[in-house]
């Protein structure tokens, strides 16, 4: 064991609390989340009196999404705009901190894994067994991979 060992602890408390403070962020999130983007469209009404003949155009919002890989537009009522705005913004913030806790997940892993070869004692002394060098399953006799 060396002073690698101890830094490797430190960083994975430290990683710990990071995390704790990332997955409060994501189980204090109370309101709807509305995946999507919000659009807005300009189009004509066909009126010849209309303002928009003029070139003041009519605006409509529109929630655009994917399903079943195909992009699909909902029109939003003019009084579900700011609910479906506040929706989709905490969608993106739920997202952005599952981002950064999968990312911290894999930090830890890495420093997990650091930790294990810090510990690793070479046995026996003599001739000591190499170190693993893969890791996971094998594949099964006949497939490939």
């Amino acid at each position: 064991m060396s002073g690698d060992t101890s830094r490797l602890r430190l960083q994975l408390y430290a990683l710990a609390r990071r995390q704790a403070q990332q997955l409060e962020l994501l189980v204090g999130e109370r309101g709807p989340l509305i995946r999507g983007s919000l659009g807005v469209r300009a189009r004509v009404c066909g009126h010849p009196g209309c303002k928009c003949a003029r070139g003041q155009l009519h605006e409509s919002k529109y929630l655009s999404a994917s399903d079943g890989g195909r992009t699909r537009q909902v029109h939003i009522p003019a009084g579900d705009e700011v609910a479906v705005a506040a929706g989709v913004t905490r969608y993106r913030e739920f997202q952005r901190h599952r981002a950064r806790l999968a990312e911290l997940a894999r930090q830890q892993l890495e420093l997990v894994d650091g930790l294990g070869r810090s510990l690793l004692a070479a046995y026996p002394a003599h001739k000591p067994l190499p170190p693993a060098k893969r890791r996971g399953r094998r594949p099964k006799s006949g497939t490939e991979r």
